[in-house]
């Protein structure tokens, strides 16, 4: 590929080969399972979702994806079917579906004030001021939108992600699980079931959702519980209303936030490590819990997204594929003990070199990945891929070199 002065037009065939050349040799994360799942994707050429291909093996979808259709988003089917490759959704003949959470940083609460977001023309640079304006009044285009998520966020979100697998393993005892990075801002999980649990319908998974998320249905039934358990038990009752790690279900999620807001000293008992614990403290633990009960069960809430989970035919991005609206690896995380945006990471490959661009916008500042950005439309700036790959494909910079 000559990388000399590049033509607006001529960038889009420049990342249509670093993502071609990447799929060559990515480790792409498939289900064993692959002939029985639907296969999306959305063509980089035309932008358009190419649906209800079916491929007996790994090979035959490097194949197709690197000489026929290369992807700016690549899915697989998280139901099983019969005919996987049939063009109407009742001809597949649906024989189970995976479990699937998706967890975004955009959607936490705490992270409503650290969301960068407006409309723009991609034409010219015009930022609406109006949130429900749609089109350029100077172009006449259809203005796009811009949405950014810091990445402090991003690490809540995995925070959250590891207490939905801490659930996943201890209150419902599945261990065939993958999480991964969704390469834009939040997380998937994805537990692969075996027969009978595959067939778990909408309205069962949608309990499971309920179970995590603790709606206001949950979340009043709990209230009730410690309120009136401790009314009519009063201080002889305390010891059953101390929610314990040892107890499991929700009261053990109860136990790890409470964790956080008693006295040392009353830790070990919570924790289970001691079966005894004076009265005064007891009632004091139990003060707190009531105290706290509303932040605390916020604290507990896991927000998956309800459609994802409940959705009996949901397209699962691949783990190790590329994610379209950024340019970045949505790759799989093989230590959930730890997690931090990584520019080499999110990298598509060892990219040596550096990618001039030019801003359409003017952005306040925003971090990306490990880096501060503050620029104003017209501003030009020479990043690795990382950096490059993430305004280009969110709209707002175009490529005008690369450079060793």
């Amino acid at each position: 590929m000559a990388l000399k002065k590049v033509a607006e037009k001529d960038a889009h065939l420049i990342f249509k080969e670093l993502f071609r050349k990447y799929y060559r040799v990515a480790d792409l994360i498939l289900p064993q399972d692959l002939g029985l799942r639907e296969i999306a994707l959305q063509d980089f050429d035309g932008g358009y979702y190419i649906r209800h291909l079916a491929f007996e093996n790994k090979s035959q979808l490097i194949e197709f994806i690197t000489r026929e259709h290369v992807p700016k988003d690549l899915y697989y089917s998280s139901a099983k079917y019969r005919d996987p490759g049939n063009s109407s959704m009742e001809g597949k003949g649906w024989i189970g579906s995976d479990l699937i959470f998706d967890i975004d940083a955009d959607e936490l609460p705490l992270c409503s004030s650290k969301i960068v977001e407006f409309r723009f023309c991609p034409k010219c640079g015009y930022v609406a001021t109006n949130p429900n304006e749609k089109t350029c009044p100077q172009c006449n285009i259809e203005l796009a939108k811009f949405r950014h998520v810091e990445p402090e966020c991003i690490s809540m979100a995995f925070d959250c992600l590891k207490e939905l697998v801490d659930v996943i393993e201890n209150d419902f005892g599945f261990a065939d699980y993958r999480a991964s990075f969704s390469g834009n801002r939040g997380f998937h999980l994805i537990v692969e079931l075996q027969h009978p649990y595959d067939l778990l319908d909408s309205e069962m998974r949608r309990e499971i959702v309920s179970y995590l998320v603790l709606d206001d249905v949950q979340k009043k039934f709990i209230k009730n519980v410690f309120v009136t358990e401790l009314s009519r038990k009063g201080r002889k009752g305390v010891l059953s209303i101390i929610p314990r790690i040892v107890d499991g279900g929700i009261r053990r999620r109860i136990a790890k936030a409470l964790l956080r807001k008693v006295p040392e000293h009353s830790k070990s008992y919570i924790l289970g490590y001691v079966n005894e614990i004076d009265v005064s403290k007891a009632v004091e633990i139990v003060n707190i819990l009531r105290s706290n009960l509303d932040e605390i069960l916020n604290m507990v809430s896991i927000p998956v997204d309800a459609k994802v989970t409940i959705d009996l035919t949901h397209l699962v991005r691949v783990p190790n594929s590329i994610n379209g609206k950024t340019g970045w690896r949505a790759y799989l995380i093989d230590d959930l003990s730890e997690f931090r945006l990584d520019e080499l990471k999110v990298s598509i490959g060892n990219i040596s070199e550096t990618f001039r661009i030019e801003f359409i916008v003017s952005l306040p500042e925003i971090r990306v990945i490990d880096r501060a950005f503050k620029v104003k439309q017209d501003d030009i700036l020479d990043l690795e891929y990382a950096y490059a790959s993430y305004f280009i494909f969110k709209g707002v910079a175009k490529l005008i070199d690369v450079k060793r």
